[in-house]
This record gives structure tokens, sequence and C-alpha cells, in this order.
């Protein structure tokens, strides 16, 4: 049962949180929203878009921010109460530190549960339905390109406007319901190299309302052609072809990919649907060789670690924060930096691991969770055992002295 101050310190630490909260979420969101500028001048509905955009980002940035939110607001509300001596009258009165941590955890619990609901379930339907509205939206700059720019005879040097690949279209002849073509001239100019430059020409083309994906597209279709292709050399491949089919949807909507947000692979699945599909990775035969399944591995395990800190970082920063008011408080936002940083760091060091098949894709999970474990049971201990004017440093080295010692005589 939370007593009177349990429910000081929660109510200080939660209105916190939330002030941090939505300030660490505006930034963030900002930096997003840098991507898909493109994106919104080349719309027609940028109104729209834009909060198609919020709703999109909003759980991926909730799963980050919630954890520091609540690492940094325990720790500051904690330095403000040691710089006024409450935190020494409370523990003067008997007030240990495992009660200046049950709130704090308590409230851990609560955060935990909601990034990883924002991370394992929302995340994913966010980004489904993203795709969907991309989908949507492509569709119908498609409809108004093939209305209003496409003639014949007429060289389109920008047909799609936006992104990596320079498309360009001619087409000598068009029927009247634009549905079939002559004589058709197709390149694309990618920024990759290249290999990743091509050029189609064919002798016809029909344009083709596909609705077998249950969600329509427009094929363009070309017969008797062929396609071009440069070599390092200067020399160029030639492929003859009789059929080829292209989605102008799905080329469209290539225009305005958005980073990592618009990967087609598993981060749009849920929890089910991803731990069934990494069981079927993991029987493949090029499970050793196979990078792109690892980085599955270690993104869902990313989902799994972020949210769990919020259970250990309340506690690490009650911790930090009680200290003595003759210090700077300067030395526990460092200390909270440093801890940050380490978190992340280990979550990458897991993930290149996992990716450079030194160890199993599994490490990207345990390592950063055991160690700060490990932190918050090392914070816990310095606590318990000195008084908040010995630093945390100082600590350790007592306790490496003392083992130290220990050591010794055992083998003497």
């Amino acid at each position: 049962m939370l007593t009177r101050f349990d429910r000081l310190i929660f109510s200080e630490i939660l209105s916190l949180t939330m002030v941090i909260l939505a300030i660490l979420s505006t930034v963030m969101f900002l930096f997003r929203l840098l991507s898909l500028t493109d994106y919104l001048v080349l719309t027609q509905d940028g109104i729209f878009s834009l909060l198609m955009f919020v709703i999109f980002v909003i759980p991926n940035i909730f799963k980050l921010t919630l954890p520091l939110s609540l690492l940094f607001a325990s720790a500051i509300v904690v330095v403000r109460m040691s710089g006024d001596r409450e935190s020494e009258a409370w523990m003067a009165s008997g007030v240990s530190i495992y009660r200046f941590c049950r709130a704090p955890f308590a409230l851990g619990v609560v955060f935990a549960i909601i990034a990883a609901a924002s991370a394992l379930i929302m995340e994913p339907y966010a980004r489904q339905q993203w795709r969907k509205f991309k989908w949507m939206h492509a569709r119908k700059g498609v409809e108004a390109l093939l209305e209003n720019r496409l003639r014949e005879k007429t060289f389109v040097s920008d047909l799609f406007q936006g992104g990596s690949n320079k498309i360009a279209l001619y087409v000598d002849r068009i029927e009247r319901n634009r549905s079939s073509f002559k004589g058709v001239f197709l390149g694309i100019n990618g920024d990759k190299g290249e290999g990743d430059s091509q050029i189609l020409t064919a002798e016809s083309g029909q344009l083709i309302k596909d609705t077998t994906t249950g969600s329509y597209d427009y094929v363009f279709e070309l017969r008797n052609g062929r396609l071009h292709q440069p070599l390092g050399s200067g020399s160029w491949n030639v492929i003859s072809f009789d059929n080829f089919k292209i989605s102008l949807v799905n080329m469209f909507q290539k225009q305005f990919e958005i980073g990592q947000f618009d990967a087609n692979d598993m981060r749009s699945y849920y929890p089910e649907m991803y731990v069934d599909e990494l069981r079927k990775l993991r029987e493949r035969s090029d499970w050793g060789a196979n990078q792109r399944s690892v980085r599955d591995h270690t993104f869902f395990y990313e989902q799994i670690v972020v949210p769990l800190s919020c259970l250990f970082f309340p506690v690490i920063g009650v911790c930090l924060g009680l200290q003595d008011p003759r210090r700077k408080a300067s030395f526990a936002y460092l200390g909270l930096l440093v801890i940050v940083f380490l978190f992340y760091a280990l979550i990458m060091l897991g993930q290149q691991l996992a990716v450079k098949f030194v160890l199993e894709p599994e490490v990207s999970l345990y390592l950063p969770l055991l160690s700060i474990f490990a932190l918050m049971i090392g914070v816990l201990t310095w606590r318990l055992r000195h008084p908040p004017s010995t630093p945390f440093l100082e600590f350790v080295a007592q306790e490496y002295r003392t083992l130290s010692s220990a050591l010794r005589r055992r083998n003497v």
C-alpha cells in the first residue's frame, strides 16, 4: 500500500515525466518530420498526410522517450529533495532507500507496460496503416499523372518527382482510352551506381488495372522490348523480353520512402507473427550467413529491451539523485548521460556482434538488460552502505580494495 510519502514521490515524478516526455517527443518528432518534407510538398493533401505521419511515428517515439523521461524525472525530483534537505529529513525519520525507490519502481512497471504495448502492438499497427495510406496516395498520384502529364511524342523527364531514382518516359503513340501504347522508352537513373540504372524500350505497351492483390494497382505491361544495363567496362548488357510488367503505384510509392520507417520487412509484424517468422528463418540453411535475418532478430529484441529498461531506470535515477546537498547536482546529471550512452551503446554492440556472427542474436537482448540490472544493484548497494556524501567512484574503489584483500587472504 502506498503511503503519503510514496504518493508524494509518485505524483512528483509522474508530473515531471510527462513534461520531459512531451519535450523529448516533440524534438524527436521534428527531426523525423524533416525526412517528410518532400512528401508533404508533393502531395496535395499535406495536412492529412502530416496527421497520418504523426499517428505513424508516435508509437516509435514513445518507445524511446518513455524510459529516458522516467530516468531523468526520477533523478531530478530526488536531486531537488536533496538540495532542500527533504531527503535528509525523511532518512533521519527512518525512511530507507527501498522506500525511496518503491513508488518510482511502481511507476516504472506501469511505464514498461505502456512502452511494451507501444513497441509490440501499436508500432506494427501504425506501420501497416501508414503503408496502406501511402499506397492509396501513390495510386492517386499515378491516376493524376496518367490523366494530366502523359502525352504522346512528349519526353517526360521528371515522371516521378522526389526520391533517389530519376525516371523518364517517352511514348510515341497513345490510344484514346489510354490503355495501349506504341514505341515506349523508359529510363531509370539510380544513385547507387551504374548497375542501378537501366533503359527499357518496347514496341508496344498496355496499361492494366490489376485487382488481384485486393488493393488495385496500375501495371504497365511492356511487350517485345529490350532491357539495357550499363556495365563497368563502358559496354552495355542487352536482354530481350516478350513481356515485362512494372507496378506504377509501387514505383511512385518508392519516391517517398522515409528511411527505416518504410522498410518492407518484419517490423510491421505483431509478436506472434514475428516469433513464428523468426523460427522459420532459423531453420533455413543460410541462417549462419544471412545478415538480414539476424537484423530482424535484433530489432525484435530491441522492442523488448527498451521497454524493460523502465523497470531499472527509475531506481538508478533515485540513487543518483540522493546526494550531499553541498555537492553540485551536475555530477548526478552527468551520470545520467553516461548511463543512457552506455545502455544504447550496449544495444548497438549486441546488434553488431550478432550481425557479424560473433555471438548469437540473443546477446542484443541479454547484454544490455543484464548490464543495466547489474548497475541498478550496484547503485542500490552504494546507497545502502554509504552516506550521500560518498561518491560512486569512491564506493567502487572501496569495494575493489575489500574484494582484493579477501582474495589475498584466501590465497595465503
